[in-house]
């Protein structure tokens, strides 16, 4: 449940916007990261998780990396998504009736 509200926070602007899609979000009383991909503001996308004392951020090529897998991500349709869900590539962790807005 604590991804789906961080989720909705991220929703409603409280999480560090990184450009191209993506989001940085604290979790856990500050002590791990989220990097979170959004398609289209559709579906929001936990990229990785890491603890803040074992890094302190992510550097310039990972985030460039992490915009141009937002973008592939911008790229697919609904249909696209659901195979990735199928086949276990992704994995729905809430649906919009499961977020608090």
């Amino acid at each position: 449940m604590e991804l789906c509200n961080a989720i909705s926070q991220v929703m409603k602007g409280q999480a560090d916007d990184l450009g191209g899609g993506v989001f940085k979000k604290r979790l856990s009383k500050n002590e791990y990261r989220a990097i979170i991909v959004a398609r289209a503001g559709q579906h929001w996308i936990y990229e990785y998780l890491f603890a803040k004392k074992d890094r302190d951020n992510i550097d310039d090529d990972e985030l460039a990396a992490f915009r141009l897998l937002a973008k592939g991500y911008a790229a697919l349709s609904d249909a696209q998504i659901a195979r990735l869900m199928r086949d276990g590539d992704l994995t729905e962790i809430c649906h919009d009736k499961d977020a608090r807005v």
